[in-house]
């Protein structure tokens, strides 16, 4: 069942509530004592596909499993060796995967993974660019086995297999928290030689913001082309960071719409961030920001994405997961990149690691001229609308928070939307100049 909307386009969840109210009207059967399932087959840029039935029972959730034939016949195709083993590795939110040796090489072991949102044979290319681009020393990524015919099989399946070479060692956010502070400062200098690689990506011109989007000719070579962005559903590609702002915004205020179980924040700000957005954003920002350099970017290079020594916590082995890479302004991965200097938390803004300061220093201080950039008056604008889009909707606070616990929760959220709200003032219909 496909679903279109050429007026105006619908988000997935909009659709999902279309294709509930047409299975329920009856007009594939009479809904009485059944319910629905369904699963998404197909997006596009203009409609989405699903496969959906009524039924009397709903049988609970199985688990994806690939038999040895399956991961035998992948791993032929992609490396030309035969399986010896395999193990589910991971069930991750975005994929799963398995851990497979082979016959030939005992020393050698392979991950295949399920994928559910990134488009392998892209991923694969991608990949491969990069490997031939940057330095392995600075931005190393796992040797990648394409399997034959993969990328039309996913266009059927909706589900695409990807085959690296498994990288031993733990993941950095398991142990980044409890290095100390010597060695954090030697990890975080590593990260930002690697951010610094993948920034200096070449990228087709026009400059666009959207997507990566990889393809590899008969003769090898890699072209890249800029698409719609899907990680965070924002369409495009854009031709400003205007529009790409405007965009971001827009999206936050949909999502804080959707969230559930911060009334009390709504009730406060939803009215006035709605109004501010539809009467003011268009003109609001700054021109400055088009300024701004516009990247190769890896859409979540974060510690949990980061595989590093068990020996040397701070040897970097490889950045995994390269489901999402964009083109997008480099500042935009502001969230990210704060990672290495706050602690984990339920609000998405935690405390300040001791040495915080430092910590920016030493990541910024190695790559200078990055650190200019970062000190510059576009970036300093635009990460004052990005974070607006960024803390426009808080996490869900949890009830049994302390009075203080729960004013801190939403603390930085409720500062970065009243510090917009009153700089262009939604009550008195004035506005600052910058």
């Amino acid at each position: 069942m496909t679903l279109t909307m050429p007026e105006k386009l619908a988000t997935q969840d909009e659709g999902v509530s279309a294709l509930l109210a047409f299975v329920f009207s009856g007009a594939i059967g009479s809904p009485e004592g059944k319910g629905v399932s369904y699963a998404l087959a197909e997006a596009t840029a203009t409609s989405f596909s699903w496969v959906a039935a009524l039924q009397r029972e709903i049988l609970a959730p199985k688990p994806i499993v690939l038999s040895n034939g399956e991961l035998a016949d992948a791993v032929l195709a992609a490396t030309g060796q035969h399986l010896a083993s395999s193990a589910r590795f991971t069930d991750g939110a975005l994929s799963i995967s398995y851990k497979i040796t082979v016959q030939e090489h005992s020393d050698i072991a392979y991950i295949l993974q399920l994928r559910h949102h990134g488009r392998v044979a892209s991923m694969d290319s991608l990949m491969r660019l990069i490997s031939t681009t940057a330095s392995p020393q600075i931005l190393p990524v796992p040797a990648v086995y394409p399997i034959p015919g993969e990328m039309e099989r996913q266009e059927m399946s909706g589900m695409g297999r990807q085959i690296t070479q498994f990288i031993p060692g733990v993941i950095a956010s398991s142990v980044y928290p409890q290095l100390s502070h010597k060695e954090k400062l030697v990890f975080v200098r590593k990260m930002a030689r690697a951010f610094q690689a993948c920034w200096q990506l070449e990228l087709p011109r026009p400059c666009l913001i959207g997507e990566v989007n990889a393809s590899q000719a008969e003769d090898g070579k890699i072209t890249l082309q800029i698409g719609p962005d899907r990680h965070h559903g924002l369409g495009g590609p854009f031709s400003s960071v205007r529009e790409y702002l405007g965009a971001y915004i827009r999206s936050s205020l949909d999502a804080l719409k959707k969230q559930q179980g911060i009334e009390e924040y709504k009730a406060q700000f939803l009215n006035r961030i709605e109004a501010f957005i539809n009467t003011r954003l268009d003109t609001a920002i700054p021109s400055i920001v088009e300024d701004i350099p516009v990247v190769a970017t890896h859409a979540d290079m974060g510690p949990h994405n980061v595989i590093v020594s068990e020996h040397m916590t701070t040897d970097i082995r490889a950045i995994i997961d390269w489901e999402f890479v964009s083109s997008a302004p480099y500042a935009s991965q502001h969230r990210i990149i704060e990672m290495l200097f706050r602690k984990p938390a339920d609000n998405g803004f935690g405390a300040e690691y001791e040495g915080a300061a430092e910590l920016r220093a030493a990541f910024w201080g190695a790559i200078p001229d990055w650190e200019r950039w970062n000190q510059s008056e576009a970036t300093r604008v635009f990460l004052e609308w990005f974070r607006f889009g960024l803390f426009m909707k808080p996490e869900w606070r949890p009830s049994d928070l302390t009075g203080e616990e729960k004013g801190d929760f939403w603390r930085e959220n409720i500062r970065v939307v009243e510090d917009i709200l009153t700089k262009y003032s939604i009550g008195d219909g004035a506005q600052r100049s910058d």
